[in-house]
């Protein structure tokens, strides 16, 4: 069985080049890493192509489950336009290696690979043509275009986390371990587990996932446990979190202590100072009083005064 054949064709995939060493020029183009050739017959010597966005289809493979902020998109391209261009293969091409997927690209003459989003926007922006960096290759057989796909899918930052790891549990599918999958993007083995562990969450976990009401890093986390420890032990977590923080504020609240140094430290210490010397002076002045009363008194008016003080 293919790896095509392996993987399905349910998902959607939006994708960019693989560095692959067959494909590392189209790569680098695409990455900025180097000019993209012209291409086609309307581009100017050293011009990047144009395309009109009614004869582009989206990519049937795009591993987003939505395209999120296309209206932030849109404001982008009014504003500035199309920076990086859309990296696309011809129609033959891609129907070459996927015909069963001609009903979905009705009569657009080329195929997204990457940039899905951006050409969403451009179609809400009102934008009549965006530019293009166009490369067969990446169509040339099914295998190649799923891979391709999947790659770029988990390199874009802006994938929703669920998605990610969707896309890289497919692309472990590929590649048959998770060490080829970190490899091949140039991560470690760890980052692809952890990222590989939301897809082990309860459907509760999930969506708080998905909400963002839960920190990922715990999410991955807990994702590695048991499902019956899941909730508890993410419970436990996110009460850490919360004790640090107010902790955290606590302490920034607290007033500064008071300065120790030059007269303001000598007069702390003065004061403290001052309670034991105040006893020593009033047991002197006692001693001389009670020496001054009996060189005075006689011994029984001494007695009668003792009397009359304790009354």
């Amino acid at each position: 069985m293919s790896k095509a054949d392996a993987l399905g064709g349910s998902a959607t995939f939006d994708a960019v080049a693989q560095p692959m060493s067959s494909r590392a020029a189209s790569f680098a183009a695409f990455a900025g890493q180097a000019p993209a050739p012209p291409a086609g017959p309307t581009a100017a010597h050293n011009e990047t192509p144009r395309v009109p966005v009614d004869q582009l289809a989206p990519n049937p493979y795009n591993p987003r489950a939505t395209l999120a902020a296309i209206e932030e998109m849109a404001d982008s391209l009014t504003g500035k336009g199309i920076i990086q261009p859309l990296t696309v293969v011809t129609r033959d091409a891609f129907l070459a290696a996927h015909p069963e997927h001609a009903s979905d690209l009705t009569t657009a003459h080329y195929v997204v690979v990457d940039g899905n989003r951006r050409l969403a926007g451009a179609k809400l922006a009102g934008l009549d043509d965006v530019p293009v960096h166009i490369d067969d290759s990446l169509a040339g057989d099914a295998d190649t275009l799923l891979e391709t796909a999947l790659t770029a899918a988990v390199q874009h930052e802006d994938l929703e986390p669920l998605d990610e790891a969707r896309a890289l549990q497919r692309l472990v599918e590929v590649h048959g371990s998770q060490r080829a999958v970190a490899r091949s993007l140039g991560k470690s083995s760890g980052w692809v587990t952890q990222r590989l562990a939301l897809l082990n969450l309860t459907p509760e976990l999930k969506q708080a996932v998905s909400e963002k009401t839960i920190p990922l890093d715990v999410a991955r986390t807990v994702g590695q446990l048991p499902e019956q420890q899941q909730h508890s032990a993410a419970e436990e977590a996110m009460n850490q979190r919360a004790a640090k923080k107010r902790e955290r504020t606590k302490k920034t609240e607290l007033p500064p202590p008071p300065r120790t140094n030059g007269p303001a430290r000598q007069t702390a210490e003065t004061a403290k100072e001052q309670p034991a010397q105040a006893t020593v002076d009033s047991d002197s002045e006692l001693q001389a009083l009670a020496q001054d009363l009996r060189s005075r008194l006689t011994p029984q008016q001494v007695e009668k005064l003792i009397e009359l003080l304790k009354g």
